[in-house]
């Protein structure tokens, strides 16, 4: 059973959905999604709306609200939807999140809240989580962005954006080299996710040994969301409960991959797990991964909110890694 809500955070009429769980199995730990990018609520793959179905079963109260603008949501957006990331990644949905979150902990007598989803959604509940850690007795993020927005990646990685006469370069030759050329271009390419990748799809290539070359492991990268990663170290740190996952060998998994080890000590840290899923996207539409997604975060959430003591964090053991292959 589904109910629809309405919420009214910091003057913005906010619609979304509540999955209620069985009466005799109800947790006092919900858990909240947010829009991945400008999808409405249920997801990529209805993959936010299948999550919420499982873990609701399970006795959590779960939540999917539309903010600012998307989905049902009223509100006002940017012209593009570039501005619409940007304003992501600078945790301009915050606030009416924060808002969100309380409302419902009051409405639903809730102890604890946990928070997160895809992409963008991962950016904002990060943000909500440092800054009222109080309140936040969990993060999960699926395929989380630590990089600034597209536009700005390309900026800040590419030799074209710092050499005057390579600004004037106009043509196919420029945009290639442009792409291929740079940081960010590369990255996208080794991660095949760069139209140019087929190049080398057939041609032999030292894929890896270039991604090593290219990664300085030992320092964050000019495209990093420094302000997003600050609020990571602080996460992983103060010992929150984070479930990260993301699809294995693409732009994300690698770019957190060099974000962990350059903002934390090479240790193991059992408050963190980290699922990579092979044969996948970004979305986890393909290679059966929403159904993996799914049984992973319902796994994680009755491992760290067991039904006798639903708001203690529990540590996940010496066996745990802090980065685990999850099954197909």
């Amino acid at each position: 059973m589904r109910e629809l809500i309405q919420l009214d955070a910091r003057g913005h009429r906010l619609w979304g959905t509540y999955h209620p769980p069985p009466s005799a199995t109800r947790r006092p730990v919900g858990v909240l999604f947010f829009n991945a990018g400008h999808v409405p609520r249920s997801g990529h793959g209805d993959l936010s709306a299948l999550a919420a179905d499982r873990l609701a079963a399970q006795g959590f109260p779960c939540f999917r609200v539309d903010l600012p603008g998307l989905g049902d949501s009223d509100g006002p957006l940017p012209d593009t939807t570039a501005e619409l990331y940007q304003f992501v990644c600078q945790g301009g949905f915050v606030d009416v999140a924060g808002a969100a979150r309380a409302e419902l902990l009051r409405r639903y007598a809730l102890e604890g809240m946990v928070v997160g989803g895809l992409c963008g959604a991962a950016t904002t509940a990060l943000y909500l989580a440092d800054r009222e850690p109080e309140r936040t007795l969990g993060v999960f993020m699926f395929e989380p962005e630590f990089y600034v927005s597209e536009q700005e990646a390309h900026a800040a990685g590419g030799e074209l954006a710092t050499r005057p006469e390579g600004a004037r370069r106009q043509g196919a030759l420029g945009r290639v080299t442009s792409k291929l050329f740079s940081y960010w271009g590369w990255m996208r390419m080794l991660t095949r996710e760069n139209e140019y990748a087929r190049l080398f799809r057939f041609v032999p290539f030292p894929r890896q040994k270039v991604l090593d070359w290219l990664m300085d492991w030992g320092s964050l990268p000019a495209v990093a969301n420094v302000p997003l990663v600050r609020a990571w170290q602080r996460a992983v740190e103060r010992g929150t409960p984070l479930l990260v996952i993301t699809a294995e060998g693409k732009l994300r998994d690698v770019f957190f991959a060099r974000i962990h080890r350059a903002a934390l000590p090479d240790l193991r840290y059992p408050n963190l797990r980290h699922l990579r899923l092979p044969g996948t996207n970004h979305i986890f539409t393909t290679g059966g991964a929403i159904t993996t997604c799914v049984e992973q975060f319902a796994t994680w959430a009755a491992e760290r909110f067991p039904k006798d003591d639903p708001v203690s964090v529990l540590p996940l053991g010496s066996t745990q890694r802090a980065e685990e292959r999850a099954a197909g």
